[in-house]
């Protein structure tokens, strides 16, 4: 090969080089336009997505609300129901320890009323046995007297 063949051949080759270059290099910008078109898209997405969530804040914050008031509602519902039975229950108590006692009293008062009467009846037999004993000294006394009497007289 000659050397003019060998400085075309290397020129062939550098403008190959060059233009390989210049493919790669408009490759490169092709490649980067679509990424900047795909990058501008999502960011207009992301975008949106943020404008959207931003006007649904105040639906999204009034929904919290509107929940948080509801539980609310509910517990006082519930304390409230609570409240309501647990009174019933110590009323229901209350009135069944009432009539206990008023039972008991009454009870009380019956016992005491019999134990009254017996007793009453034992103290009157009692009385009746210390009059009849005392009616007996009497007789005797009054027997004995009759006879002191008689003996002094005699």
């Amino acid at each position: 090969m000659t050397e003019a063949s060998k400085i075309e051949k290397a020129n062939a080759l550098a403008k190959d080089v060059f233009l390989a270059n210049l493919g790669l290099a408009g490759k490169i910008f092709e490649q980067s336009q679509d990424l900047l078109k795909q990058t501008e898209a999502k960011l207009k997405e992301t975008e949106s997505k943020c404008k959207d969530a931003y006007s649904k804040r105040n639906e999204f914050f009034d929904s919290l609300v509107a929940r948080g008031e509801k539980v609310q509602n509910d517990t006082i519902a519930k304390f409230e129901e609570g409240k309501t039975e647990l009174s019933s229950k110590i009323e229901s108590n209350k009135s069944q320890a009432v009539a206990k006692f008023k039972d008991t009293k009454a009870q009380a008062i019956a016992k005491f009323e019999e134990l009254k009467s017996e007793s009453n009846a034992a103290v009157e037999g009692q009385m009746k046995t210390l009059r009849e004993s005392f009616d007996k000294v009497k007789s005797k006394v009054s027997r004995n007297s009759d006879e002191v009497v008689e003996t002094v007289a005699s």
